[in-house]
């Protein structure tokens, strides 16, 4: 199922705590150990842009009570 809010398409998808600890610390993994210059040609995201994603992840996380 997707969904617009604020003109963004976005996808409704089912995770378990384990996997949303994963997404979190794989984002904030990836501009700890890959290259800022590489990051785009890594996985299609700049800094800031994973940076934005894991903050939000993590709040849900915190929201729902997932322990980091």
């Amino acid at each position: 199922m997707s969904e617009k809010i604020n003109d963004c398409d976005y996808i409704n998808f089912r995770v378990t705590p384990k996997e949303l600890r994963y997404f979190v610390s794989c984002g904030l993994a990836l501009i700890q150990n890959v290259p800022e210059s590489s990051l785009t040609t890594y996985c299609g995201l700049n800094k800031n842009e994973i940076i934005d994603i894991s903050i939000r992840l993590r709040a849900l996380a915190d929201e729902i009570g997932v322990q980091m």
